[in-house]
C-alpha cells in the first residue's frame, strides 16, 4: 500500500521509520513545507517528490495519508485527504474542537475511508497489560498523573492539548471518561500566549477521582501515573525500564481491623509486596500503525476508536473551560 507522510518533524521522523520497516506499506513520498526537512529525509529514504499537497492527493496510487503536522492544521489537511477518498492517519489531537472531529468522521463514513487518530500510548505494552489486569485492582478509587518536562512550547495548542491528552486517553481506555465535575488551574509563562502549566481535577460519575499535573516548565521529565484500587495499586512510569510496579495492597476504605491488625495492614502497605510484571516487547507506534492498517482492510470506520477520540476531545474542551 503506497502512502504519504505529511510533516517531517520530531514525530514525522518516527512515523516514517515505522512505515519504512512495515511490509504492508511503501513510503511513496515524504512532504514538508520546509524543503530542508525533505532534504534530511532524502538522506535516509528514497521517495518521489511532489510539488505540493494537492499533487499528492491527486495521485490515485497513494491510498493513505499520514498527517504529522501542527495540531491547528489537522482538520484542513485531513478534510482534503478524506474528500480525495484517502485513508487518513492523524497525529493527536485529531482536531482542536469536537465539531471539526464530527465533520471529519462524517466525510470518512460518506467516502468509506478509515480515519484514525494516533493515541500512541494506548498501544503500548504497559497500557495493554493494565487494561487486561485492572479488574484485579478492585474498585478504582483514584488516578494521579504527572506529565512534565522542560519545553518544547507549542505555538498552536496549550499544555493541556499537548500533554494532558495522553493521560486523558489512557484514563478513558482504563476506566471510562464520564466527567461529573472538573476544576482546572492554568498558568502562562511570561508573555507566551499558551498555558504552560495546568493542574486538572476531575470527578467521574463512577466516583473515581482524577488529578493530572502537566507542565512545560519542569527541569526533569516525569511520565508517571498512579492507579489506586481497593485491592491493588499500580505505578506506571514510562521513563523506567520496568514501566509498571504493582503493590499488592490497595486503599483502605473501611476500618474493620483491631489496632494490631490495622498496624500490620499499614506496614504491609508501606513495605508492601511489589511486583514488576513482565511486559510484551513491541513499539507502541508500530502497534498503532498496525491498527490503522487493520482499519483500512475493513474498508470502514474504526468505530471503537471513533467513540474514544470524540470522548477525549470533549473531555479536553470541558477541562479547558473549567
Amino acid at each position: 500500500m503506497q502512502v504519504a507522510v505529511i510533516g517531517y518533524g520530531y514525530w514525522g521522523i518516527n512515523v516514517s521509520k515505522s512505515l519504512f520497516k512495515n511490509p504492508n506499506f511503501h513510503l511513496k513520498t515524504i512532504f514538508d513545507n520546509d524543503i530542508q526537512r525533505v532534504q534530511e529525509a532524502q538522506k535516509i529514504y528514497s521517495f518521489d517528490l511532489y510539488e505540493d499537497y494537492d499533487s499528492i492527493l491527486k495521485d490515485n496510487n497513494i491510498e493513505a495519508i499520514f498527517i504529522v503536522t501542527p495540531p491547528h492544521t489537522h482538520y484542513h489537511l485531513a478534510k482534503l485527504a478524506l474528500e480525495a477518498k484517502k485513508h487518513v492517519f492523524v497525529e493527536k489531537p485529531l482536531t482542536t474542537n469536537v465539531q471539526q472531529a464530527y465533520k471529519l468522521y462524517e466525510i470518512a463514513q460518506k467516502n468509506n475511508c478509515a480515519l484514525y487518530c494516533d493515541h500512541t500510548f494506548l498501544h503500548s505494552p504497559a497500557i495493554k497489560w493494565l487494561k487486561e489486569n485492572i479488574h484485579s485492582f478492585g474498585n478504582i478509587v483514584y488516578i494521579n498523573s504527572r506529565r512534565i518536562n522542560l519545553g518544547l512550547f507549542q505555538s498552536s495548542v496549550d499544555v493541556i492539548w499537548d500533554l494532558a491528552i495522553h493521560d486523558i486517553s489512557i484514563i478513558d481506555a482504563l476506566v471510562g471518561l464520564d466527567i461529573k465535575k472538573a476544576n482546572t488551574f492554568t498558568k502562562k509563562y511570561q508573555n507566551y500566549p499558551n498555558n504552560a502549566l495546568a493542574n486538572i481535577n476531575l470527578e467521574l460519575h463512577n466516583g473515581i477521582i482524577i488529578t493530572i499535573n502537566v507542565s512545560w516548565l519542569s527541569p526533569i521529565k516525569v511520565r508517571e501515573m498512579i492507579i489506586g484500587g481497593e485491592k491493588k495499586t499500580a505505578i506506571y512510569d514510562d521513563t523506567q525500564k520496568n514501566k509498571i510496579t504493582l503493590f499488592d495492597t490497595g486503599v483502605i476504605i473501611k476500618d474493620e481491623f483491631d489496632k494490631n491488625s490495622l498496624y500490620q495492614k499499614m506496614v504491609a502497605y508501606k513495605l508492601g509486596e511489589q511486583q514488576t510484571p513482565i511486559l510484551e516487547n513491541f513499539m507502541s507506534l508500530d502497534a498503532s500503525i498496525a491498527s490503522f492498517h487493520a482499519a483500512m482492510l475493513q474498508s470502514t470506520l474504526y468505530h471503537a476508536q471513533k467513540d474514544h477520540v470524540l470522548r477525549v476531545i470533549q473531555a479536553l474542551e470541558i477541562i479547558s473551560k473549567s
